[in-house]
């Protein structure tokens, strides 16, 4: 079994530890963190008026909801399902 990282990552001040695989993991978590701690800022800059930081967090949750969304319609399979097409018919005149 490989060995896990023991890393903490903070957003809005909050510590949350993790384990992590990798370097290139804790990486990919701490950019992660650094993103959603800006995203938050945004919205605290384009809506001071709302009244309760739970709306922000609940709206950095929702725009990161979309863009993942996006990202996986953007995700385009279909290449890689008539490649494996193909295969499967070469493979059927093996036998």
């Amino acid at each position: 079994m490989a060995n896990k990282l023991n890393i903490n990552v903070t957003i809005e001040g909050i510590q949350i530890p993790l384990q992590v695989s990798s370097p290139e993991e804790e990486k990919m978590y701490r950019d992660a963190a650094s993103n959603i701690q800006r995203l938050v800022q945004r919205l605290r800059d384009a809506y001071p008026q709302l009244s309760n930081d739970k709306y922000y967090y609940v709206m950095a949750m929702l725009n990161t909801a979309v863009e993942a969304v996006k990202a996986s319609d953007k995700a385009d399979t279909k290449p890689y399902i008539e490649m494996m097409q193909d295969l499967e018919k070469e493979m059927s005149t093996i036998s």
